[in-house]
């Protein structure tokens, strides 16, 4: 084997698979050298990483509801059984690598990206910032390892990556820093499967200096806009969900009308007997008779075509005081706003919803509690930081559709969306706009069907225990 001086700078690259991991060295030593070193066993690996404790069970109030009561004991087994396995797949479907709690080693002379580095999958990516800083030495040897991509310096084949895995080990071995370094710069990373949402850590080492950095893993999205033109009705459609209203219906049309002709007007319609709405601007969606409240919302805002929506009761009345202008300037000027809430006849109610997730065995905890607002709205005092508000809301419909109304709840469901949505919509309740209500008029035949038995509120209860994954929820 011929041999090489020290003075000599030349680049050895050989793959060689090590402990069962594939990985990659390259170094100017002597040839010899390198091969003396392979064979010599690797330091195993320390990550910087947190250990973080388990969650510990959450506890309820004593005027919370006990969900698990809800369900029929004779059931009650098999379904916590499949309780806990959707559970489990919604953990695998949420949870990523890059939750995992890292520390910044103190006085270290690694530098390496600590946030902002973003690959999409396939696609082979230079990580910026690699170096080495402020250290002397006869020579310098760093190591990276990945848990899931490839590691190369420059692009990998297509065999490498995909067929053998690629290296998720990559030695450097320099006697310059300044060598190291441009190898350091040159280094890529390959998530060699496709992954649309996903991450990765990887382990960069120094003598006895270690580092663990995150790589996020994201098939970036298409843009859905929407033209707002120059009239209001360009910019929001107005949608109410109807049951056997009809009286009360047009009386909304006609306050609606009589502030904004052109406006789209969205009806879900689930009534036994329909009556033609033959109104201009108005849409009339003929639904299966009795299909319920959320049913009927989440067909409304299906069909709407605007960037926002604007949620009425179809017993409600427009007034002077309907500024839905004013409700649209607001959401404009706060983009991370997805739904803002107005008053009902000078109730603007809204509450917050404190949740805890337990610790995965037995279920959450959470709490409704009314009239709980955070902070006031940049720039709109009149306006306040919530959970959910009243319902009369102007809301994003991209971003409701992402959640939308469960048609389970067939009846009386209002909070339930919020809670859905929790940690998706952001929320404001606005004291400035508001939508008066009619006079309550005698229906017979609305009223039997309107207010729920013990019944409607035990599969509510039902539905909170196995679908939210809930031990217990407390209205406040």
């Amino acid at each position: 084997m011929p041999s090489f001086g020290r003075t000599g700078l030349l680049l050895l690259l050989s793959l060689v698979i090590f402990s069962g991991m594939s990985y990659l060295w390259l170094s100017s030593y002597d040839t010899v050298e390198v091969e003396d070193k392979i064979q010599a066993p690797m330091k195993k690996w320390s990550p910087t990483i947190g250990q973080v404790k388990p969650p510990a069970s959450c506890k309820c109030s004593e005027k919370s509801y006990d969900l698990a009561g809800s369900i029929p004991t004779a059931n009650r087994e098999d379904i916590q059984k499949r309780r806990a396995e959707e559970y489990k797949k919604h953990k695998a479907r949420t949870s990523s690598i890059l939750n995992t709690l890292l520390f910044a080693p103190p006085n270290s002379p690694l530098q390496y990206p600590i946030q902002g580095f973003t690959v999409r999958p396939l696609v082979p990516t230079l990580i910026p910032g690699l170096a080495l800083h402020r250290v002397q030495r006869g020579g310098y040897k760093v190591s990276l390892q990945a848990t899931k991509g490839v590691l190369s310096l420059g692009r990998p084949s297509k065999a490498q990556s995909v067929e053998d895995g690629g290296n998720k080990l990559l030695i450097l071995e320099t006697l310059s820093l300044e060598e190291l370094n441009k190898l350091l710069a040159k280094v890529t990373y390959t998530i060699p499967v496709y992954h649309i949402h996903t991450g990765d850590l990887v382990h960069f080492s120094y003598e006895h200096h270690e580092a663990v950095f995150p790589i996020a893993i994201r098939q970036p999205t298409v843009p859905v806009l929407f033209d707002m033109g120059t009239n209001i009705s360009d910019q929001v459609t107005v949608t109410t969900k109807s049951f056997m209203r009809y009286k009360e219906l047009k009386v909304l049309i006609r306050s609606l009308r009589q502030f904004y002709k052109d406006v789209v007007l969205i009806v879900a319609d689930d009534s036994f007997t329909p009556e033609k709405i033959t109104e201009e601007n108005v849409l009339q969606y003929i639904m299966p008779g009795g299909q319920g409240w959320f049913a009927g919302r989440t067909l409304a805002v299906s069909q709407v075509t605007t960037k926002y929506f604007l949620w009425v009761d179809d017993d409600f009345l427009f007034t002077e005081k309907t500024k839905i202008e004013d409700l649209v300037e607001v959401m404009e000027a706060t983009p991370e706003l997805d739904v803002v809430g107005g008053s009902v006849s000078g109730n603007q109610f809204y509450f917050s919803i404190a949740y805890e997730e337990g610790d995965g065995v037995t279920g959450g905890c959470m709490d409704r509690k009314s009239n709980i607002k955070f902070q006031s709205l940049p720039n709109y005092p009149q306006c306040s930081i919530v959970n959910g508000v009243v319902n009369f809301f102007l809301a994003r419909t991209d971003a409701v559709n992402r959640v939308r109304f469960d048609p389970k709840l067939k009846r009386v469901a209002h909070s339930e969306f919020f809670m859905d949505g929790l940690g998706q919509l952001m929320v404001a309740s606005c004291g400035h706009v508001s939508i008066s209500h009619q006079p309550r008029g005698a229906n017979a035949q609305y009223a039997q069907f309107r207010h729920p038995g013990k019944g409607d509120e035990q599969y509510k209860l039902q539905l909170h225990y196995y679908k939210n994954h809930l031990e217990c929820i407390h209205y406040g």
